[in-house]
């Protein structure tokens, strides 16, 4: 991977500019019921041996916040999971809604955003999120967006919120201005558009100039060998994290498996945080 623009100053979510990791935690907390969420120990134990790093942790029950309408889902283990998570310093708890493209019904989407909201009011521990994952986002309808994320922001009172717009590819400039964070690029390692990942054409393309700081790439299915035919391996993984953080790129994430695997080699959710 080779990213070519200068790094943007400012992170738009934090104060002072870093490179950190989006999360998508969609793995289930508990291998048992209430076990303490040891599924992802290995998610808490890498990001409390990067604490120089920012995480936004994404937390997905059911596409979305889940079918209860209780906080936490009336799930014990994503209870435990979530406050695990926010008793970290350096995370974000972000709660994933889907937009199916813009085509998710507002009534739905809100309905969501109000639920993950409500997260906040449980007293038992701390579960609150700390802001919106919106999945599938279209470049196609900024109106759509806007709105969503106009009520998200209320939804959430005078709480600031993280907002992420998955876009996977370019979108306009004027994305950058309601989404906190943009993920510009997502796709597996080899995939056929990947040569074009390694070099400019897509990230510097994907990318407004000046909102480096806001963007995000996400790769799955980190095996086998890249585009320029280096192997997948962890002296890769490091390689691709060192020219993000020079680059300036707000976030990104690597794996090895689908999101529904954190531990599987070599680009493990340890190895991505020891690659900083």
């Amino acid at each position: 991977m080779v990213f070519t623009r200068a790094a943007s100053a400012l992170l738009m979510t934090t104060s002072v500019a870093a490179t950190g990791v989006l999360l998508p935690l969609y793995t289930y907390p508990s291998a048992e019921y209430n076990d303490g969420a040891a599924n992802w120990k290995p998610a808490l134990d890498a990001i409390a041996a990067s604490s120089a790093v920012p995480w936004l942790a994404v937390v997905n029950p059911g596409n979305g916040p889940g079918q209860t309408g209780q906080p936490g889902n009336s799930d014990v283990n994503y209870i435990a999971g979530v406050s695990q998570l926010n008793a970290q310093p350096n995370v974000q708890t972000i709660g994933y809604v889907r937009t199916n493209y813009g085509t998710s019904p507002p009534a739905e989407l809100q309905a969501n955003i109000t639920n993950w909201a409500s997260w906040a009011s449980y007293s038992a521990s701390n579960i609150g999120v700390d802001g919106i994952f919106f999945d599938e986002s279209s470049a196609l309808d900024f109106e759509y967006l806007n709105t969503a994320v106009t009520y998200a922001r209320t939804a959430f009172g005078s709480k600031k919120i993280v907002t992420i717009c998955n876009f996977g590819s370019a979108a306009p400039d004027e994305f950058f201005t309601i989404c906190d964070v943009a993920i510009v690029f997502e796709s597996f390692l080899n995939s056929p558009d990947a040569p074009a990942y390694m070099g400019e054409e897509t990230i510097d393309a994907n990318t407004p100039d000046g909102y480096e700081a806001q963007a995000a790439v996400v790769v799955h299915d980190f095996v086998g060998t890249a585009a320029d035919g280096r192997a997948a391996d962890t002296t890769l993984l490091r390689s691709y994290v060192q020219e993000a953080k020079d680059y300036g790129l707000g976030w990104l994430y690597f794996c090895s498996g689908g999101y529904d695997s954190i531990t599987t080699a070599p680009a493990t959710v340890g190895a991505l945080a020891a690659a900083f």
